[in-house]
C-alpha cells in the first residue's frame, strides 16, 4: 500500500496550486505508454505531419557565438499533465529535440534517491497522521473532495499518511483526471521517454532535494494553510476552472495569457499565491537558468524542458539568459 502512494506522489508532485509546482515527473508506470509513443515517432518521423496547426507550448532558441563556434540550446515550456492527441508535439518541437545531442528536464524521476527523500519531506511518520494536523471543518471538507473523486478516505487510507502540502498536490491531480487530463500524458514525461527512445543522455536541471525542501521544510502549520487554500479553489467552481485554462493557453503557446491569468491567481491574496510565485517561481529560475548556462557550455545542440510558467514574465528563465549575454529567439 505504501509503495502506491510513493508512486502517486511522485506522479502528482509538480502539480501543485494546479501546475505551479516542479516537475517530479511519472515513475516507470506512467512512462510505459509515452515511451512506446516515443518510439513510434524515432520509427516514423512523418507522423509529425499530423500534428495540429498549433500543437502547445512555447521553443525558444538560446544561443551564443556564431558559425561553427555557436552553442545552442532550445529551450521548451512543457506542461505536466496531458491528453494523448497533445502528441507528437509541434514539428518544429520534434526537430529541435532530434538535433540535440542532450535532453534536460527539471528533475530526472528515476533518481535512487526519490522513495528517502519522498518519505521525509512528504509523508508523515507511521505514528502520526494528517488528521492530527487538520481542524474538523477542514478535514469534512476534505473527504467531500475525496468522495466526488472515488478515493478511499477511511482511517487507514493511505492518503492520510500525505503532509499537508502533498495532499493539496494530490487532490490538484484527482480534479485534473476528472477532466480528462492525467500525468502519464505530461509533456515531460513525453520528452524524457523520447530521449530514451533515441538514446539521448537526460539530465536533471535541479536537485530532487531542493524541489522537496521546498514544500517539505514549510511548517506544519503553513502547510495546512496551503490545503486550505487548495480545497477553496477546488469548491469553487469558477477559480478551480482557472486552472483548466491554464491547459488552454499551453495549447495555444499564449505565453501572453499566461501571464495575465498567472498574476490573477498570485495576485489573489492567499499564503499559497504569494509562496508559488517567490519561491517555486522567482526563487527556482536562476537555478534553472545557471543549470542551462551550463548545458550551453558544454554542448553545441541541446534540448531543455521545463514547466510553461517558467516562461511567462520579467523574471522568466529566457530573460535572465538575455540578460546574461545569450541570444533568445522565440521559434515556435
Amino acid at each position: 500500500m505504501l509503495s502506491q502512494i510513493i508512486v502517486s506522489l511522485s506522479n502528482s508532485f509538480h502539480l501543485l496550486k494546479r501546475l505551479w509546482l516542479p516537475s517530479l515527473c511519472a515513475a516507470l508506470l506512467a512512462m510505459m505508454p509515452l515511451a512506446i509513443r516515443a518510439q513510434e515517432n524515432v520509427d516514423q518521423p512523418s507522423a509529425t505531419a499530423t500534428a495540429p496547426e498549433k500543437q502547445g507550448g512555447a521553443l525558444f532558441k538560446i544561443s551564443r557565438g556564431e558559425g561553427s563556434s555557436a552553442h545552442v540550446t532550445y529551450l521548451f515550456g512543457t506542461i505536466h499533465v496531458g491528453k494523448a492527441d497533445f502528441f507528437p508535439l509541434a514539428p518544429e518541437v520534434m526537430q529541435a529535440l532530434s538535433e540535440s545531442s542532450k535532453v534536460a528536464v527539471e528533475i530526472d524521476p528515476t533518481d535512487a534517491r526519490m522513495m528517502d527523500l519522498v518519505q521525509k519531506y512528504a509523508l508523515y511518520p507511521s505514528s502520526q497522521a494528517l488528521t492530527d494536523d487538520i481542524s474538523p471543518s477542514l478535514y469534512r471538507n476534505i473527504t467531500t473532495l475525496l468522495e466526488k473523486y472515488h478515493v478511499p478516505f477511511d482511517a487507514a487510507a493511505p492518503i492520510w499518511r500525505m503532509k499537508p502540502w502533498l495532499l493539496a498536490t494530490q487532490l490538484g491531480l484527482y480534479d485534473y483526471q476528472t477532466n480528462g487530463f492525467t500525468e502519464e500524458d505530461g509533456v515531460d514525461n513525453y520528452l524524457i521517454a523520447f530521449a530514451k527512445a533515441q538514446h539521448k543522455p537526460i539530465v536533471s536541471l535541479e536537485r530532487i532535494v531542493d524541489q522537496l525542501s521546498l514544500l517539505g521544510d514549510m511548517s506544519i502549520p503553513d502547510q495546512v494553510k496551503f490545503l486550505q487554500d487548495s480545497v477553496d479553489i477546488l469548491q469553487d467552481t469558477s477559480r478551480a476552472n482557472m486552472s483548466l485554462e491554464l491547459t488552454t493557453l499551453w495549447r495555444q503557446g499564449d505565453l501572453d495569457g499566461l501571464q495575465k491569468l498567472l498574476q490573477e491567481m498570485t495576485n489573489d491574496g492567499t499564503f499559497s499565491g504569494a509562496f508559488v510565485q517567490k519561491a517555486l517561481l522567482d526563487g527556482r529560475n536562476p537555478v534553472l537558468a545557471d543549470g542551462i548556462e551550463k548545458m550551453l557550455a558544454a554542448n553545441v545542440t541541446s534540448f531543455a524542458g521545463i514547466g510553461t510558467l517558467h516562461l511567462v514574465g520579467a523574471n522568466s528563465v529566457q530573460m535572465l539568459l538575455q540578460q546574461r549575454g545569450y541570444t533568445v529567439q522565440r521559434v515556435y
